[in-house]
């Protein structure tokens, strides 16, 4: 007997623009569960936040077939096609929020709340809110209501889990890494072709938002020493966050002093690429992970509050905190704090930081990672047995050991 399970999420990322981090987590989840799940078969499911249709449309993404979804067509998804499922998978980023932004809301169907089946299981899934928004907010009663109805919620961040375990349900939340810590690269991006970069010093791989490219670029091009070190290659990491716009910026200001890559790629190419850095500035999650899996030098601009910031919350598993370069506070863009990313302390501001990268080793990260992954181990574990448990059948998949956190 085949097992029919729908992966919901943003695996397409934010608006439908192949978002790698968020096909990343697609990847991870797939080749887990495929392990543990051999007799099942897996639709996907990505909801578009931003597109206005009826129905779904399906495209290609490096051979697997991602099905989108607008947001206001998410619960009569759910009453005609979702809820015929042996069991619904819900990840890709944060989804743990209310809408209009990619929303498990869609389950907030009575008829589905009251039905015993499928059962639903979190992918280490995120939110935004902040613990009062969680515990005694405007949401509070519905996410009780869904963490119910769920039979596993897994969260990337303990702090989220704290807030979450406060409505009632302890022993169904439980902490998980992001699973794409799971993933060897290597593996993933086997047969992925990209562009060989020129090669004539160590290559320092840069993307980052407009508005603190320069403030970084022109603290690179005063310091003589760490040229002599490195290349720079400006390239765009994600359509969401318009980073081909500081390609551009610094291309204009600085012409053929530095490197460029002038497009966008497809998700896993934006992975190979990075694959030939020597380190990494980036100021998104997954770009982190990237530089992290491939062992590298890396720093991270950290743009979200410190308490929720996803970025800091994976760091600190490693006491790498040192890596982070913050540019927002307590949620909110600081003026003061972006003046030191643009004003005239901008090369003072980055000369500690790009020391500190440079002082990184360069070193095998699984070393780094047994303790995570035997965590994510477990929650895949426990999402399969889940699965497996439901569907009435005694094939359930071997377990680590471990149990998440």
């Amino acid at each position: 007997m085949q097992r029919r399970v729908a992966l919901v999420g943003m695996y397409g990322g934010y608006f439908g623009e192949r978002n790698p981090g968020c096909f990343l987590i697609l990847e991870a989840a797939l080749r887990a569960l495929g392990r543990r799940l051999p007799d099942a078969s897996f639709d996907i499911y990505s909801e578009d936040a931003i597109g206005r249709f009826h129905g779904v449309r399906s495209e290609l993404v490096h051979g697997r077939e991602l099905r989108y979804f607008s947001s206001q067509w998410g619960q009569t998804l759910l009453a005609t096609s979702l809820m015929g499922y042996d069991a619904l998978v819900l990840g890709g980023d944060i989804i743990l929020a209310p809408p209009p932004a990619p929303s498990v809301f869609l389950l907030e169907s009575p008829a589905f709340l009251a039905a015993p089946s499928p059962p639903v299981f979190y992918n280490a899934a995120h939110s935004a809110l902040s613990r009062e928004e969680i515990v005694d907010g405007f949401h509070t009663e519905r996410l009780r209501g869904l963490c119910k109805r769920a039979d596993y919620v897994g969260v990337r961040t303990e702090h989220v889990r704290d807030a979450l375990r406060e409505l009632g349900c302890a022993d169904k939340v439980a902490f998980c890494p992001d699973p794409t810590l799971s993933l060897d690269l290597h593996e993933v991006l086997r047969g992925i072709e990209v562009p060989r970069l020129k090669r004539e010093k160590k290559i320092l791989g840069l993307s980052v938002m407009a508005h603190f490219v320069e403030g970084i670029v022109d603290a690179i091009a005063a310091d003589p020493s760490f040229l002599d070190e490195y290349d720079l290659w400006v390239y765009p990491y994600s359509r969401q966050y318009n980073h081909i716009e500081a390609v551009l910026r610094i291309q204009q200001k600085y012409g053929d002093r530095f490197h460029y890559i002038e497009r966008y790629q497809d998700p896993l190419a934006t992975f190979a690429l990075m694959a030939q850095f020597d380190a990494s500035i980036n100021d998104t999650y997954h770009g982190t992970i990237a530089a992290l899996l491939a062992g590298i030098p890396f720093l991270v601009i950290d743009r979200e509050d410190e308490v929720r910031s996803r970025s800091r919350n994976l760091l600190r598993l490693f006491s790498w905190e040192d890596r982070i370069v913050t540019a927002r506070r307590h949620g909110l863009t600081d003026p003061a704090d972006d003046g030191l990313l643009l004003g005239d302390a901008l090369v003072e501001r980055w000369r500690g930081p790009l020391q500190t990268l440079r002082e990184q080793p360069r070193g095998d990260s699984s070393k780094d990672l047994g303790t995570v992954r035997a965590i994510i181990d477990a929650h895949f574990d426990r999402i399969a047995h889940g699965i497996a448990a439901s569907s009435g059948l005694t094939d359930s998949p071997a377990r680590t050991g471990a149990r998440p956190a």
